[in-house]
């Protein structure tokens, strides 16, 4: 009798290693097959070598996936015959991107393929790159629409604009967004690389200085129309955004154009920060907020 139970306790105790071993092995974290930015005359070599490693990166930081990359990249490009690449790499999916230019930025779109179906389970886009931004800050905006917000702090990163006015605007928008000190605001040169919850944007469709004769006088006249927005990155939802039209004009014998154009930045940035204040963007993007 005391050999039969021992022989039993042994048996319950090697089923329960195994049924513990199955446990861990159906929560264990997806294989995805990450393949690289595809060549393009968009960008260079090297730009697109450093967002595959800094991807890959960022990727393995979540600890949601495991990454796998092909030993040559694919010639395929149909979700089916990816899906069935993913299959032979033993992955869940497959991490499909590409990259557009579009205008005087770069457009970055990301298909995340199931291998057992093989269709798209997700589509991610991250717009307005420049080619330092795709390799510094992209990365951090793709991870959090494929996997989630990462827990913790709340990140922002503001798009690096293209125009020489709409960098000063964003440097200034940075500078004061840093003073609420409930969130993190990331630096414009992308010398951090945080996992990224929020995106900021300042998009401007008119930014001129123009000298016009007013009378007898003639002015400075200066013109602003843009659009600041916040979005969550996961979900795509807008926490903030504003559209600001703004005009100043001064005489020209006493005054000057970068007078006018600081004018413009201070009310802009301002009217923004305001319309922030009423709307409690700080509380919105307090990390103590439930994810």
């Amino acid at each position: 009798m005391r050999f039969t139970l021992t022989c039993m306790n042994r048996l319950l105790a090697g089923l329960v290693v195994l049924l513990g071993s199955a446990v861990a092995w159906a929560d264990a974290p997806p294989r995805v097959l990450v393949l690289p930015l595809p060549a393009s005359n968009a960008i260079d070599a090297t730009t697109a070598r450093t967002f595959d490693a800094r991807l890959l990166v960022a990727l393995d930081d979540t600890k949601r996936v495991v990454t796998v990359t092909p030993e040559d990249e694919p010639e395929c490009t149909t979700l089916k015959c990816l899906a069935e690449l993913g299959v032979t790499e033993n992955a869940a999916y497959v991490l499909s991107l590409s990259l557009v230019r579009e205008g005087e930025g770069l457009t970055l779109f990301g298909t995340l393929i199931d291998t057992k179906t093989g269709v798209s389970a997700k589509r991610v886009q991250v717009a307005r790159l420049s080619p330092a931004s795709l390799a510094k800050l992209a990365p951090g905006e793709v991870v959090p629409q494929l996997v989630g917000a990462p827990p913790g702090q709340t990140v922002l990163a503001i798009a690096q604009p293209a125009t020489v006015d709409g960098q000063t605007i964003a440097l200034a928008l940075s500078d004061r967004l840093s003073a609420f000190r409930t969130f993190k605001v990331l630096p414009l040169d992308g010398s951090d690389r945080s996992p990224i919850t929020h995106r900021a944007e300042v998009v401007l469709t008119d930014f001129s200085i123009t000298k016009q004769r007013h009378q007898l006088c003639t002015y400075l006249d200066g013109a602003l129309t843009g659009t600041f927005t916040i979005t969550e990155v996961a979900t795509g939802k807008v926490v903030f955004a504003k559209t600001l039209a703004i005009t100043e004009s001064r005489r020209f014998h006493f005054s000057s154009r970068d007078e006018v154009q600081e004018l413009l930045v201070t009310r802009a940035v301002d009217d923004w920060m305001a319309a922030m204040k009423a709307g409690r963007v700080d509380a919105l993007l307090a990390p103590s907020r439930k994810r």
